[in-house]
């Protein structure tokens, strides 16, 4: 059944072709987005969906290779005359879409949930969907981030229209910009990001109010500091990399997540935007510095980047940390070891002293583990009673690396103190060695440590091997 029009249809459309967004390449932001909901809410398909005239068009996509598809069989369509989510838990149950050729035919969709995205003036302009081949329902905690996700998503398109209105105020003569100086300050003071007029050396020019609510500081307190002196030291040097670029005309604005420190020294992860605004006579005025707080999203990322019982990265943090640590060492020309640790008779603990003590015990470990490895080494639980080790910077030779082994063993086998008996637990450890240039894949690194893990523990366990 094809949608009904939405009331004020042409304001709606002219609102999505103002953003300039359509047909326009990939956004790393939206991409990871879309590549979260589909790992929090276990679907193959996840979608930015824009709602054009006689298409949607899928800003970001994951687990979809068609870029759009005809507006006449979108189920966004019809997610965007909604105030709240439309979930679908059965599409060949529901009237609506029973013969949308996209349920009975590739990509064979059974499971929709759209959330709409608006604009600053309440325009949904498309969705934020998730889509299934199989019926489901989505538990409220779910619909919840979903939720959460889509606002993130809806705050970068109006992060897009304070850019444009930015760019535009940029490029009127000043006689114009006079004139519209009061209409300026308004959207500048009632803008729902940070705004900012920032000096060639750093020094803020003039900050909005809700700037001042993501940093914490005052407008007088802002006039004595400089952006370099609030940016956490880690990100200072891609953003002074290319903030030169940007002087230099080599670009002509820049994007990047950031993190700002905020009063009192909590950092707070941003998106900020940056262009400049030249003089008549070319010279650099200041910078236009657009913020957005995107604290709550990264707090989302980590969440489902880590082990909930012990804080650790997890499976999916593996698999995106294991490739860049193996072109780090390509570029480095020093080795990479990866260590497959398996804990010996972890499930006599927890059939003797019940889950409980077990848990404890993963958590205890954990500590000791952590210890034992440089900040720049990773440590991942991966399932169970298994954690992996990634070792950076090694010069050539396994010695090294397994020197670090015979670390953890030993954390590991002091005594604990479990429902009052001593404790001693022992582990097997097997390890892989990445070479620089070699191009060994993750997965073949991961096989070949597991294999060794096993020959340890056949050998007569709590042993390193090779």
């Amino acid at each position: 059944m094809k949608a009904p029009i939405p009331v004020c249809e042409n304001e709606r459309l002219e609102a999505l072709h103002q953003l300039e967004i359509l047909d326009t390449p990939a956004e790393a932001s939206l991409d990871r987005i879309t590549r979260l909901v589909a790992r929090v809410l276990d679907v193959p398909i996840a979608l930015v969906s824009l709602v054009d005239e006689d298409r949607q068009w899928f800003k970001s996509r994951t687990g979809l290779d068609a870029p759009e598809t005809p507006r006449e069989m979108a189920f966004c369509a019809h997610a965007i005359l909604q105030s709240t989510p439309l979930v679908v838990p059965d599409a060949a149950e529901d009237e609506r879409f029973r013969d949308n050729l996209l349920v009975t035919g590739a990509p064979h969709i059974r499971f929709y949930a759209g959330v709409p995205i608006r604009t600053s003036r309440g325009f949904a302009v498309g969705t934020l969907c998730a889509l299934d081949e199989r019926p489901r329902e989505l538990t409220q905690e779910e619909l919840d981030i979903l939720r959460d996700l889509a606002d993130i998503v809806s705050r970068e398109v109006q992060l897009r229209e304070n850019l444009m209105l930015a760019r535009l105020q940029k490029n009127r003569s000043d006689a114009l910009f006079k004139a519209s100086e009061a209409g300026y300050r308004s959207m500048f003071e009632l803008a729902s990001v940070g705004i900012a007029l920032v000096a060639p050396d750093g020094g803020w020019i003039s900050v909005n109010t809700a700037l001042c609510e993501i940093l914490g500081y005052t407008p007088e307190e802002l006039k004595h500091l400089t952006f370099q002196d609030i940016t956490h030291p880690d990100d200072l040097h891609t953003d002074m990399e290319l903030l030169n670029q940007l002087v230099g005309n080599e670009i002509d604005r820049y994007q990047l997540e950031k993190r700002y420190l905020r009063k009192g020294g909590a950092s707070v992860w941003v998106s900020l935007s940056v262009t400049k605004k030249l003089s008549e006579n070319g010279d650099l005025d200041y910078f236009i510095s657009i913020i957005q707080d995107i604290q709550a999203r990264k707090e989302l990322e980590q969440e489902a980047r880590h082990d909930a019982l012990t804080g650790l990265h997890n499976r999916r943090a593996l698999d995106a940390l294991l490739p860049i640590a193996q072109a780090r060492a390509d570029r480095s020309r020093l080795q990479l070891a990866l260590m497959f640790i398996d804990l010996d008779g972890f499930k006599g603990i927890n059939d003797t002293y019940g889950h409980d003590a077990g848990d404890d015990l993963l958590r205890t470990i954990s500590a000791r583990l952590q210890t034992c490895v440089r900040r720049t080494d990773s440590l991942v639980r991966l399932a169970g009673d298994e954690f992996i080790v990634v070792l950076e910077g090694i010069v050539p030779g396994a010695d090294e690396a397994r020197e670090v082994a015979k670390k953890l063993l030993a954390a590991i086998a002091e005594p604990i103190i479990i429902k009052g008996d001593v404790i001693r637990s022992n582990a097997s450890v097997g390890f892989s060695m990445y070479e620089p240039g070699s191009g060994k894949a993750p997965d073949e690194l991961m096989r070949e440590a597991d294999r060794w893990m096993y020959k340890a523990k056949h050998l007569g366990k709590g042993r390193v091997m090779p």
